[in-house]
């Protein structure tokens, strides 16, 4: 009446009433729903088991809840569903193992039987959704406690998806009837076999196998497979835990991404199964002269970072060159010197003239930024240089030459096939994206044939991810390089693009990157030709330890699967909270009003607390995954962190 709703007797709910639930044609159980009670009865008589339904919820034609099995205490179902036009429930339901069902439920009972409503429907409302939560209580108390209790062992490390127990065992192995491709002087060995003992290579060769008296190796047969060396990536930041730039000034010798390395990151897993066993981690491309590299093996499993770490690599430091580190792609405020590529070089220039005089020092003060580039000088650490235009990949060639060192690699490098001559002289090689082009302006001159050009040109090329998704796929970037050298690159050597060459351009070639007696033992299992993107990595071998192979893999997941489905059924089944006893109009304090007095379950509720709420919790995983107890002592206890920035430590 003139515009506003007047509600004499509102429509029963559609819900109210008893149906009959079916699954499938072989079971069936009665559903009471009165309000929001939803009661489930399986059977007949004497023999009806009844559970109360939780956290049901009801809105419009919707209907969704939980049941808990208590007839075998199997765990929790998982129940929703849409009332039709023609008065029948369809939905879905996840079972206690959380595979999949449909359902449908019909009423079983006239509609004139329906309970009458009340007058008033507030008050009805707020009975029923009391002696809901009465009921919830109370089921929630009847629940089985061993929900509670922790699993009787965890998977291992890293704490979450694809754990292991314990690290894969190194045994004697001999891999055998395969098609050997070994990246060294041996080339590709058909009906190849290679032996392993102790984390190292101990024989390759072809046909009879001869490695002496071993005691009862493991023979792994490779008929119609290939084996390659493990595969590398020069140029990587997977597995950085919020460090992968210090963009602070322009140099940042001192800085060493190898205190960030994050074992427990699932790209490393995933570059497992491409392949892919050692990787140069680095810092971004911020400065002219940035932090120190890390060489890492893929050791899925680690404890500990440092024993992702590559023990005797040589050490390395990440430069840069261009738009990035003069900062015409920043914001327009900043101002940090150099802004031009010609104070880059200057930079470089003045800080090689500092280390120079620091070393020739007698006694000089302890200056670690200074003691990194000394040893740049000395020939004991490779720079890798992000670069992209010729002009400044030629200047670094001459400060090199003018200094007396030898440059690392030229990283990305998409224009040193213009003077690969340059770079041949006064580079260990470039590590280059093989087909990336165009995607700023510094860039538009690279080619796809470039890699193929300066190798042949004598410049030794490999090819690099910078991506941890790319990473997963390095044999296909040495397809590629097959691919655009039009047939002046043999597989073998377009295989060296990701095997021997970066190992060479990180100076450990005589450690790993090829299939040679005394190397160690990182190898990678194919299905295929390792050039072709239709071949699949099947196993993936570190230093003699089996990390990675599908039949592994097929494991992890069910094991994950199964965690997976406890931790849903251990949230499903923990219930509501206690309801108050009737009359007990009490009113709790809000311990939410100040930050001090947040609990888990009254969560923060205003942005800033919430902010705080998520840096504290950040704070204590990153100190936890250090290894250092979030509950020792640490500074702001003593509240001086409260004056000075509000509480936020």
């Amino acid at each position: 009446m003139d515009g506003a709703r007047h509600e004499i007797n509102s429509p029963p709910p559609p819900f109210d009433g008893e149906w009959t639930f079916r699954v499938g044609e072989f079971f069936q159980m009665q559903i009471v729903i009165d309000g929001k009670k939803v009661t489930t009865i399986e059977g007949e008589g004497d023999d009806a088991n009844e559970a109360k339904a939780r956290n049901v919820k009801m809105q419009g034609d919707i209907i969704s809840f939980l049941v808990d099995d208590t007839d075998d205490g199997t765990g929790t179902y998982v129940v929703s569903g849409i009332l039709g036009p023609d008065g029948t429930i369809r939905g879905t339901g996840l079972d206690p193992t959380s595979n999949p069902f449909e359902w449908t439920a019909a009423k079983t009972e006239p509609e004139a039987q329906a309970r009458s409503q009340p007058e008033s429907n507030e008050n009805t409302d707020a009975v029923t959704d009391a002696d809901a939560e009465a009921s919830e209580a109370s089921d929630s108390e009847d629940a089985d406690d061993n929900t509670d209790l922790p699993p009787e062992s965890l998977p291992g490390y890293p704490f979450g998806p694809y754990a292991i127990s314990e690290l894969p065992p190194q045994q004697t192995t001999i891999f055998h009837n395969a098609t050997v491709w070994t990246s060294g002087p041996d080339g590709t060995i058909e009906n190849g076999w290679v032996a392993i003992e102790g984390g190292k290579i101990v024989g390759v060769g072809s046909g009879t196998i001869d490695i002496g008296t071993r005691d009862d190796p493991v023979m792994i047969d490779l008929e119609g497979k290939h084996l390659t060396p493990g595969l590398l990536d020069a140029h990587s930041h997977t597995g950085i835990s919020r460090g992968v730039n210090e963009s602070g000034q322009a140099v940042t010798a001192e800085v060493r991404i190898q205190d960030v390395t994050d074992p427990d990151s699932i790209n490393w897993y995933r570059q497992l199964a491409g392949g892919v066993t050692t990787v140069n981690n680095m810092h971004g491309s911020a400065n002219p002269i940035g932090g120190q590299t890390q060489t890492n093996k893929v050791r899925w499993g680690a404890v500990h970072p440092d024993d992702m770490h590559m023990e005797g690599a040589k050490p390395g430091i990440k430069f840069a060159l261009g738009e990035n580190v003069k900062q015409s792609n920043w914001q327009s405020d900043r101002t940090r010197y150099p802004q031009s590529r010609m104070g880059v070089e200057t930079l470089i220039r003045d800080r090689f003239t500092a280390a120079q005089e620091y070393a020739a020092a007698s006694n000089p003060r302890r200056d670690i930024e200074l003691d990194t580039l000394a040893e740049i000088l000395a020939g004991d650490r490779l720079i890798h240089c992000h670069s992209y235009r010729q002009d400044e990949i030629l200047m670094l060639c001459r400060v090199a030459e003018e200094f007396g060192f030898t440059i690392g690699t030229f990283q990305h490098g998409l224009e040193v096939y213009k003077v690969a001559e340059a770079v041949r002289e006064n580079a260990i090689g470039a590590s280059l994206f093989s087909d990336w082009w165009a995607y700023k302006v510094e860039v538009q001159d690279a080619i796809a044939q470039a890699g193929p050009l300066q190798s042949e040109a004598g410049v030794l090329t490999s090819y690099n991810s910078d991506s941890d998704e790319l990473s997963r796929r390095m044999h296909v970037e040495a397809g590629k390089a097959y691919k655009y050298s039009n047939g002046r690159l043999s597989k073998e050597d377009a295989l060296k693009f990701v095997t021997i060459n970066p190992a060479i351009q990180l100076g450990v070639g005589d450690r790993i990157g090829s299939i040679e007696v005394g190397k160690d033992a990182d190898l990678a299992v194919w299905s295929g030709e390792p050039l072709s993107s239709f071949s699949m990595c099947e196993a993936t071998w570190i230093d003699g330890r089996e990390y990675f192979s599908l039949a592994r893999d097929a494991a992890l997941r069910e094991q994950n699967a199964a965690h997976r489905q406890r931790i849903t059924q251990k949230i499903l089944t923990k219930g509501a909270p206690k309801a108050k006893p009737k009359g007990d109009d009490s009113e709790e304090p809000n311990e939410t009003d100040t930050e001090d007095n947040m609990t888990d379950d009254d969560p923060p509720r205003s942005l800033r607390e919430r902010m705080l709420a998520t840096a504290r919790t950040q704070h204590y995983m990153n100190l936890y995954l250090r290894g250092i107890n979030p509950a020792d002592h640490q500074c702001g206890d003593c509240g001086a962190t409260e004056l000075l920035f509000g509480g936020n430590r």
